[in-house]
């Protein structure tokens, strides 16, 4: 059974009988949105990874655009870039990439000089699967995913969702996110960007089983304000800032990550308010803090600036780079100031730091509370 076959005759996706892409003008006189699946193929896109391939995807997706409907990718590499989504419309791959090299459908940015590869800016409601994105090393910052709602909150919901995506070596962010309102991440790989696997300004989110990997800055960054989000089974690891990095806003779970080997941080929250910090895994961290705000104070958790805060049954591991190669780190477990109406209870760091289990700037307002945690220093040369 050939591919098409095999999509008009699932369910997949939830859409009941897909058929093959159909041209936009057949769509517009006939108006069966059933034939609401479109192959970029049928378009005049190659997949070779030489004949430029943007207005051949540009017209697909317009298309898709025109009834809501969807824009598929065979297996194959497609260089383009600034392509421009629309509201309600789903562009997908098979999920056949792995944590080295791409497969399936490959999206490759073919231009110094563009935004981004994928602009979802006004694309309410898009969903994005499957892909894999490839960037490439530009002096300009370009994103891999932008959403730019540069001069304010849009009106209603943006609805994003990026699922089963490898977003890897873009000068800008993997996924840059400018006041989104309402966003689902799940099963994603952000790698080796120049910038932050994620960066958001906004809230309303759902962050669920991705990779955030060897990117230039933070694993997961909130820039202006960051708010509202379950950021939860995530893998955060090798990033040259912070693993996650909270800004000036309110209600995060941070429940049953892993955050591994970060240069700063694995967590760091400055002026955060009602957040939970819960089960999570922080090994290695502080790998090299120095050019980071805490310098030589290296550590797991730097909280600054907060209220509201239960950071409670988390567990901390010193050590070093893989093989039994580089130093050893963090001095400190905890990097703790001005602090209120919070709770730092019942975490184990065992070997969990260097030198001392916190380092405690002080500052504190009322009611901060920190209490029955144990753990022991880790030394140079264990195991």
């Amino acid at each position: 059974m050939n591919k098409r076959r095999f999509l008009g005759g699932t369910a997949f996706l939830g859409v009941a009988g897909l058929a093959g892409a159909i041209p936009l003008r057949a769509a517009e006189q006939s108006g069966a949105r059933g034939d609401s699946v479109y192959n970029v193929h049928d378009f005049g896109a190659k997949g070779d990874g030489k004949t430029p391939d943007s207005d051949a995807i540009q017209k697909a997706l317009d298309a898709a655009g025109a009834i809501s409907g969807t824009v598929y990718f065979p297996a194959g590499r497609y260089p383009c870039h600034d392509l421009k989504l629309h509201a309600h419309t789903t562009v997908l791959a098979e999920p056949q990439w792995g944590y080295r090299g791409v497969a399936g459908a490959t999206l490759a940015l073919d231009s110094d000089q563009a935004d981004c590869l994928l602009n979802i800016t006004g694309a309410f409601g898009v969903h994005l699967r499957g892909l894999c994105l490839q960037g490439r090393r530009a002096e300009k910052a370009i994103d891999g995913v932008l959403l730019n709602h540069a001069h304010g909150y849009s009106r209603q919901e943006d609805t994003v969702v990026i699922d089963d995506c490898k977003i890897e070596g873009f000068s800008g962010h993997g996924v840059h996110l400018l006041r989104i309102w309402v966003f689902i991440l799940r099963r994603n790989l952000m790698q080796g960007n120049r910038g932050c696997g994620v960066q958001i300004t906004g809230w309303d989110g759902f962050v669920m089983d991705n990779q955030f990997s060897g990117n230039g800055s933070h694993g997961f960054n909130c820039e202006l304000v960051g708010a509202t989000v379950m950021f939860t089974a995530n893998r955060v690891e090798w990033n040259r800032g912070y693993g996650l990095r909270l800004f000036s806003g309110d209600a995060w779970n941070v429940t049953g990550n892993c955050f591994d080997r970060n240069w700063g941080a694995g967590l760091c929250a400055l002026k955060m308010r009602t957040t939970t910090v819960t089960g999570n895994v922080f090994r290695r961290c502080g790998k090299d803090s120095s050019q980071l705000p805490e310098g030589e104070r290296s550590c797991q958790v730097r909280l600054e600036e907060c209220s509201g805060l239960s950071v409670v049954s988390n567990v901390c591991a010193a050590g070093r780079d893989d093989g039994g190669r580089g130093t050893y780190t963090p001095q400190f477990g905890f990097l703790l100031r001005k602090l209120s109406h919070s709770v730092i209870s019942s975490n184990a760091l065992f070997q969990g730091y260097l030198k001392d289990m916190a380092a405690d700037l002080g500052e504190h307002g009322p009611e901060y509370v920190f209490t029955n945690n144990v753990g022991c220093p880790m030394k140079e040369g264990s195991s």
